[in-house]
């Protein structure tokens, strides 16, 4: 096989970055750089195309703190960056709790962190360094986990979240070719040690495909197979928005009324995929259930079975069905810069001090005596967002009990209906 030159590598890069600047709006583009082989040559590929087009880099590069050796490589990111003219900043982990997953915690902390670095550079673009090695890796670490359409799918090219425009401009390469480039043209790069832990299931993965090309399931395979999946999630989830459009309400207080009789009738598949997403809206997560609880609460919702799942309170009658947020859930804050629960946004000129965000509860549904004419739902009203001084109950606002205080739902229904197309 015919190694592609440095330049065939960099035509059709180019290619790929031609591609996605159409979905740029601005000059700018954030790059996440870790150091390694795929982040250095997306670094490298990247400058020339910028340097031809005009645009400008901006790089960030994340020191999770768990080897000792991560600031002094974060700092030689910086310093390569810095030759070639191009602004870097590192960021720093430093609120891991040392539980769950290790690997899905720094993969979210390291969206997080470049995500508000992005932001607070005004930036609506950044690049990440995934090649079709990390596509093939995903495929296989979906299909042990049992994953269905949506799973097996893969990383998409690109994908839009709260106004920031994630790509990846190496998915189609491979990492052998990357590390040529880079070797051709004298450019080092350092490998994270962690990335040869077979503790790590990823890692697993990447050892077992030599064996997997030895049987046909080479990485190219496993790849057209994602991008086959990913062509039948789209068509799913455009079937999927039509119908949640025709079944479903939103309420002004945030929660989801459902048609049952119309629900019912759908394919299994559409009923997952439009109760999933209602269960993520409500609750801010964005993980779906696990599939055992999730066919469990569908069976509960269509017999009449009050129940709660995912931090969503369900409740139906046979005809329709209400899921709004599970009062237990929604933690208290003092925080009003912030989205209260991640969905409320709570305004007023008032002085905040001594004042906290938190659901109306008990406490001040007793101060509404005539609740039931407000044409809501007991558990909807326990669940909306209340200003409180202590125990006293200050504003109500979706209960008319304002005190000068606005509440609206920071996603409204548009947001609802769209969301469930993701890419």
């Amino acid at each position: 096989m015919i190694k592609p030159s440095s330049q065939d590598i960099l035509n059709n890069f180019t290619e790929k970055m031609n591609a996605f600047e159409i979905q740029i709006s601005g000059d700018n583009i954030g790059l996440s750089v870790s150091g390694g082989g795929d982040s250095i040559a997306l670094l490298y590929l990247t400058k020339e195309w910028a340097d031809k087009n005009d645009k400008k880099i901006f790089v960030a590069t994340v020191d999770h703190g768990l080897r000792k050796e991560s600031l002094n490589e974060a700092q030689t990111v910086k310093d390569i960056c810095c030759s070639l003219g191009i602004e870097c900043t590192i960021l720093n982990w430093t609120d891991w709790d040392k539980s769950g997953n290790l690997q899905d915690a720094a993969r979210s902390a390291r969206n997080r962190l470049i995500g508000n670095w992005a932001n607070s550079l005004g930036l609506d673009a950044v690049a990440t360094g995934h090649t079709a090695d990390d596509q093939a890796e995903t495929f296989l670490l979906r299909l042990a986990r049992g994953s269905g359409v949506d799973g097996l799918s893969g990383m998409a090219s690109s994908i839009l979240k709260e106004g920031m425009l994630w790509f990846r401009p190496l998915l189609e390469f491979h990492r052998s070719e990357l590390r040529d480039y880079l070797n051709i043209n004298k450019i080092t790069w350092f490998d994270d040690p962690s990335n040869q832990n077979m503790k790590f299931d990823r890692v697993k993965m990447r050892k077992a495909q030599s064996f997997l090309n030895n049987i046909g399931l080479t990485i190219s395979c496993l790849n057209e197979t994602a991008q086959r999946m990913s062509v039948a999630r789209n068509a799913l989830e455009l079937v999927s928005k039509e119908k949640i459009e025709n079944i479903t309400e939103i309420t002004k207080m945030g929660t989801v009324m459902l048609d049952l009789e119309e629900f019912k009738l759908l394919p299994v598949e559409l009923q997952n995929r439009i109760y999933s997403h209602i269960l993520k809206w409500i609750s801010g997560s964005i993980y779906r259930p696990r599939f055992i609880s999730l066919t469990e609460s569908i069976k509960k919702l269509l017999n009449c079975k009050t129940h709660t799942i995912s931090g969503c309170h369900v409740t139906s009658n046979g005809r329709s069905a209400e899921i709004c947020r599970e009062v237990s859930k929604i933690i208290k804050s003092n925080r009003f810069s912030e989205k209260f629960d991640g969905r409320w946004i709570l305004e007023s000129k008032s002085p905040k001090e001594e004042l906290s965000i938190g659901p109306l509860g008990e406490a001040g549904l007793r101060q509404f005596p005539d609740w039931r004419e407000l044409n809501m739902s007991r558990i909807s009203i326990l669940g909306s967002p209340a200003i409180w001084k202590d125990e006293l109950l200050i504003a109500a606002p979706m209960l008319g009990m304002n005190a000068g205080w606005k509440c609206v739902l920071e996603k409204d229904s548009q947001n609802f209906y769209s969301a469930i197309v993701t890419h």
